[in-house]
């Protein structure tokens, strides 16, 4: 007994499931308005975290701090928080700590005329000093971005 002829086209496309994810879907043609609901649902879920964060630290005594008082944390130079309204905002120191150690952070030498490096804020000498090839700041030998 003979097979039985194909009765479709030859040229027809095979019919297979197709998994569309996620990823699909954003890149798709609703992808401006997914993008946006993950934005602001992370967002809320950042907000939320800090917020519980926030509200616990008068309640939890780790750090030996009389309950109700929280450690104020001053921020470092270049450093930025984010504001109730989810902006960044700068800091608004301009030169390192006075307290902190003014001997050389690279040759550990005590010289008259000092630096602080513009990405770590670590103390160097003239002699120590580089200048960074993208953004021109004097910086740490550590910190340098040679190009």
């Amino acid at each position: 007994m003979p097979k039985r002829s194909y009765p479709f086209d030859s040229l027809a496309a095979p019919q297979l499931k197709t998994r569309v994810s996620q990823k699909e879907l954003v890149q798709g043609v609703c992808g401006d308005s997914l993008k946006r609901e993950i934005f602001e649902r992370t967002k809320k879920l950042l907000f939320s975290g800090a917020k519980a964060i926030m509200g616990n630290q008068g309640v939890q005594n780790k750090n030996g701090h009389p309950e109700g008082e929280t450690p104020v944390h001053e921020l470092l130079m270049g450093q930025t928080t984010i504001g109730q309204d989810g902006k960044l905002h700068r800091s608004s120191r301009t030169s390192p700590p006075v307290e902190a150690s003014r001997a050389c952070s690279s040759c550990v030498r005590s010289v008259g005329e000092k630096e602080a490096c513009r990405q770590c804020e670590r103390y160097i000498c003239r002699g120590c000093s580089r200048s960074c090839d993208c953004c021109s700041a004097t910086t740490c030998p550590d910190c340098t971005v040679l190009v």
